[in-house]
């Protein structure tokens, strides 16, 4: 077995039960005699709910999977078709991205059903964040998207990381040189060079633009959903409070008549003591028949 193995085993289960999943598989590869796998399962942190959750689609839907890796693929080679500026490449370009964005919905929907399915939550933030994981595993590739294909990526890829700025890298190497080049051709090629790699900064620079623009659209409705959210539970302590303080005024209320029916009680008993203990007085004083 392998360490990748162990971890999809683990995130297959239930998210609560991984810690203690993962140390009866550690103690079971441990008695086999693989200590060194046994610590390295030993070592695996327990992923965020969302990391679990894009785990699950290996196994619940793996042609969803399919179907982004390869709109991931199709981007990035549209990505590199542009900065070629190749004829046609900025239409291509939108195709590639609308085509990814659709199937990033329905993987991260299948993953939000996943969620639901075990009893967690999934709001448009959760939704958005799952979203950009699986995102940035599609045109990353690479480890990234081996881990997810296998159901055992257990940390989160970060934007910085995928590969949408190395497609332009492509293209960027410069020209080799004639054995004997006049000094139009070269005067040429420099000026070729120079536009190809401004081309590049600035479509980097949109790329960057666009990214934040993305992240700090999504950090506000996250912001707005806290929002609210620390609002209805405003609401709901308000409510709490008013609750309370009508309990604790029903309690007085009730506690004052307790002190009155037990007065009532009291004063009751004491008149019942004192009736019978004329009663004893008089029937003590009836004068006594003889036989």
């Amino acid at each position: 077995m392998r360490i990748e193995e162990a971890a999809a085993e683990l995130l297959a289960a239930p998210l609560g039960d991984f810690t203690a999943r993962r140390a009866a598989r550690a103690r079971e590869l441990k008695a086999a005699g693989q200590g060194a796998l046994a610590a390295q399962v030993n070592g695996l942190r327990k992923p965020p709910l969302a990391l679990w959750a894009v785990n699950q689609l290996a196994r619940r839907d793996e042609a969803a999977l399919d179907r982004l890796g390869r709109a991931g693929g199709e981007l990035v080679r549209a990505q590199q078709v542009a900065v070629r500026g190749s004829a046609g490449a900025a239409g291509e370009l939108r195709r590639a991205s609308t085509e990814l964005q659709r199937e990033l919905q329905l993987a991260s929907s299948a993953a939000g059903a996943a969620l639901r399915d075990a009893g967690h939550a999934a709001d448009e933030a959760m939704l958005r964040r799952l979203q950009e994981i699986l995102r940035v595993a599609a045109v990353s590739g690479g480890e990234s998207w081996a881990g997810l294909r296998q159901g055992a990526l257990l940390t989160e890829p970060r934007a910085g990381e995928d590969l949408l700025t190395a497609a332009f890298a492509v293209g960027t190497a410069a020209p080799r040189p004639h054995p004997s080049p006049v000094k139009g051709e070269r005067v040429k090629a420099l000026s070729a060079k120079q536009k190809r790699t401004r081309e590049e900064k600035a479509a980097q620079r949109r790329l960057d633009a666009e990214r934040v623009a993305r992240t700090a659209r999504a950090d506000a409705e996250q912001a707005q959903q806290a929002a609210a959210t620390a609002r209805r539970l405003r609401q709901q302590a308000d409510a709490m409070a008013a609750d309370a303080r009508r309990a604790q005024l029903r309690a007085r209320e009730a506690e004052r008549e307790l002190e009155q029916a037990t007065a009532k009680a009291r004063a009751s008993a004491a008149k019942a003591r004192r009736l019978r203990g004329k009663s004893a007085v008089h029937a003590d004083s009836q004068p006594r028949s003889t036989a």
